[in-house]
């Protein structure tokens, strides 16, 4: 069987978790969803996966108590580790705000190279097929402030969106289920047509607040 990565020809020779195995608490298996993955496309992620639950779990963690106690037991001893190398990464550029509180720097790059692996894999646990090649995959942030490089598009984005992505999809739109388990850690809806007729929206949802919108667009090639 082939890697579930989009574009990917390597045969798939271990296991890859959506989302990673580091986003639940320990005893909570049941989520604990797999595709098949090249090393590449598995191994060779590792670092973005923590960069990306540290700072989910960071923006959630105010108003979620998964993500707080996720934080705890799974980001903060990593922090002291390797002279705080992995702290240093998540504090670079931050910026001490007149009232005390930090402002910390998102890394988009590390964030959209996450989603695109996650939205493959959602996919191909939904239909056993890659994302054909001719869809351009792209994501927004809702949750990031306006600061953030991505923000205002993202909040504007997400507010046309609405509508479309607060309820179960139509019959028409619904491209298929993954059969996620534990909600309370992650959500995720997949809107489009069945069989790759359209282009995709995947709306994931992570410790009941952070939620990211990935556009997988249908380019199709020109007769």
């Amino acid at each position: 069987m082939k890697c579930y990565y989009q574009g990917c020809t390597k045969k798939g020779i271990t296991k890859e978790h959506i989302p990673p195995r580091s986003f639940f608490l320990k005893g909570e298996n049941e989520q604990l969803l797999t595709v098949k993955s090249c090393e590449k496309h598995n191994n060779g992620k590792a670092t973005d996966d923590q960069y990306v639950l540290a700072q989910i779990c960071r923006i959630a963690s105010p108003t979620s108590n998964r993500a707080n106690e996720v934080f705890l037991k799974k980001i903060k001893p990593q922090l002291s580790h390797n002279d705080s190398a992995f702290k240093k990464m998540l504090s670079k550029g931050a910026v001490t705000l007149d009232d005390g509180s930090v402002k910390y720097p998102v890394d988009t790059k590390r964030f959209d190279d996450f989603f695109t692996a996650l939205s493959c894999g959602i996919i191909f646990k939904t239909c056993n097929k890659q994302v054909p090649e001719n869809y351009v995959i792209h994501h927004q942030y809702p949750n990031f402030s306006s600061e953030d490089s991505v923000g205002e598009q993202g909040l504007h984005v997400f507010e046309e969106f609405k509508q479309l992505i607060s309820g179960e999809p139509m019959k028409v739109l619904d491209f298929g289920k993954p059969n996620t388990q534990n909600e309370s850690i992650y959500k995720v809806k997949v809107f489009g047509m069945p069989g790759f007729n359209s282009s995709i929206t995947v709306v994931h949802l992570f410790y009941g607040k952070f939620e990211v919108v990935s556009f997988l667009s249908n380019f199709r090639a020109s007769a």
